[in-house]
């Protein structure tokens, strides 16, 4: 595969993410890439519960924990499984899923946000349908909430049931959005079976992984640089996470140095 393409401007980034090379096969087709934004470039593609080391039998027992502790905030016990395994992902519990956005200039302020000059960031680019089709034999984006995104959900209420889930291959699926910042980010799932490869190092017979996903890299330097221009198009964490939380955050970069004294 060869080096990704090092980046320096807002401007550079969206030619280059409309190129035929950056399309990964969507060039003129009714549906785009899916985008995941990376502050380093050596990161894998790995869900963070794989990334955790904790021992893959302990996810059931940690679901079912999850359903317990957040009863007082807000009943899980009549949900689905499935609904129990987004839920826990939405409240950053270390999941098997991985947010990808449909939303490219999210993925490129997800890699510029920390700011730090000594490492460059990086934009990973997804063709979900094609990934889908190599691991799965699926040749579409399934929804999260039917028969495919079930095998990818460990059984909570059968002691008998396995503690892992039937799926073996990653596959890629759309969720429903009752979130805020997965509406306002434009988000999607992919999410890891038995197997804990990254998606990066997938391999079939005579193929790889760059069949469906390649990746940008981001000039460490010029973060601060493309920061300001995306806050300049409203591109803030205050607009991709809607909140007090992310308001303040977006008003403090914005009397900052970082903001104040970095030229465009």
């Amino acid at each position: 595969m060869a080096p990704p393409k090092v980046i320096g401007s807002t401007a550079a980034f969206i030619n280059a993410i409309n190129s035929a090379e950056y399309m990964v096969g969507l060039l003129n087709q009714p549906m785009t890439p899916w985008y995941f934004g990376q502050p380093e470039p050596d990161a894998k593609l790995i869900p963070a519960f794989y990334k955790s080391k904790m021992k893959p039998e302990l996810e059931r027992e940690i679901l079912r924990e999850f359903r317990l502790i957040t009863a007082e905030f807000a009943s899980l016990k009549a949900l689905y499984d499935s609904d129990v395994l987004i839920a826990a992902h939405q409240a950053t519990v270390p999941t098997r899923i991985i947010d990808w956005v449909g939303n490219p200039l999210a993925a490129l302020f997800l890699a510029v946000e920390t700011m730090t000059a000594d490492k460059n960031g990086k934009v990973w680019i997804l063709n979900p349908w094609v990934m889908n089709e190599l691991c799965n034999k699926l040749p579409y984006v399934p929804a999260a909430d039917g028969e495919y995104f079930d095998k990818y959900v460990v059984n909570l209420k059968d002691p008998s049931a396995s503690p892992f889930p039937e799926a073996q291959e990653p596959m890629a699926f759309r969720p429903y959005r009752n979130l805020r910042p997965q509406n306002t980010q434009n988000v999607f799932f992919t999410v890891h079976g038995k197997k804990t490869t990254a998606l990066d190092d997938i391999k079939f017979f005579m193929k790889d992984s760059k069949e469906f996903l390649t990746s940008l890299l981001i000039d460490g330097g010029r973060k601060k640089f493309i920061m300001k221009e995306l806050h300049n198009l409203g591109v803030t964490r205050a607009n991709l996470f809607p909140g007090v939380p992310g308001s303040v955050k977006t008003m403090m970069y914005r009397f900052s140095d970082d903001y104040l004294k970095t030229a465009i």
